[in-house]
């Protein structure tokens, strides 16, 4: 027979599409439909958008995308922490400069002030980054996308080089700049047990277990029994003088004590069958009583 000729096609490196890294962590869970949880909020995310900014700073803006990126490393963000872990918020500087300037009244038509990215940080940037992160934060990860309503709170001990997934959002009215915000892992499979539910809730199976389903499985906990065979009490000395090839006698146990851990729990007897040493006729363990 002969041999077909394999063909190599050959692409630059700026032609290949987004390489996905395969962990084991999320191996067997459904990751990829993360971003079909947000899209499908895409018009309510939308609406909140557009009032919070017109309220907020007399713009309007409406969203205009949302893209998703797994293991991303962001710095100097604003951390917070929630019941589950810790959330971040990031936004560009050029869009924090923009809302900034809306925010005191700026107008974007006649003498609009052009942002200085170069320039220091200013004490107002970053009080108004530290609102609008927490603002912006508990608008999107909420009871509609997250499956509950979080409370967050400042977190600046907690230290993530690398965040498991991260939401990046586009507003259209803003030409320059994105935000995003960012989840750790246990808020990754929070969001995940929302589609294990056909309505969205996290499944409560495990809560409404029944006293007799308990009550079967305390019964069926696996224990170990240990049986001591025999004793010996021995000083110091004399255990320093055995040697090998010494002959030590010992009393065999009758019966023999059985422990669960720590605790004598039986007594039992000592029967042998094919060649294996097995416990039986188990009593209870005597509880002596001091009388006076």
């Amino acid at each position: 027979m002969q041999s077909v000729p394999q063909r190599i096609r050959i692409h630059h490196h700026e032609q290949l599409p987004d390489l996905v890294k395969l962990d084991v962590k999320k191996l067997g869970r459904p990751w990829h439909k993360l971003p079909k949880i947000m899209n499908d909020r895409f018009n309510i995310l939308d609406a909140k958008l557009s009032i919070y900014f017109l309220k907020k700073f007399r713009v309007n803006v409406a969203l205009k995308s949302m893209t998703f990126a797994a293991d991303r490393i962001h710095r100097d963000i604003q951390t917070y922490s929630t019941p589950y872990g810790n959330l971040a918020f990031d936004i560009d500087r050029i869009l924090l400069l923009d809302i900034l300037h809306d925010y005191y009244g700026l107008s974007k038509d006649g003498n609009q002030i052009v942002p200085n990215i170069s320039s220091p940080i200013t004490k107002t940037e970053e009080r108004l980054k530290n609102k609008l992160g927490h603002e912006l934060t508990l608008l999107i990860i909420n009871k509609e996308t997250f499956g509950e309503d979080l409370e967050l709170k400042n977190d600046y001990s907690t230290l993530i080089n690398q965040w498991s997934w991260c939401i990046t959002f586009t507003l259209e009215g803003y030409d320059k700049g994105n935000f995003t915000i960012l989840l750790d892992q246990p808020h990754v499979d929070r969001m995940l047990s929302m589609l294990r539910s056909p309505d969205g809730e996290p499944s409560q199976e495990q809560e409404q277990i029944s006293s007799a389903q308990i009550e079967r499985l305390f019964y069926n906990l696996p224990l170990k029994l240990q049986g001591q065979v025999a004793s010996l009490n021995l000083t110091v000395a004399q255990l320093a003088d055995i040697e090998a090839g010494d002959i030590i006698p010992i009393a065999l146990n009758e019966p023999v004590p059985v422990f669960i851990g720590n605790e004598q729990i039986y007594s039992a007897m000592i029967a042998e069958e094919r060649g294996k040493l097995f416990l039986s006729e188990f009593n209870d363990k005597t509880i002596e009583k001091n009388y006076e």
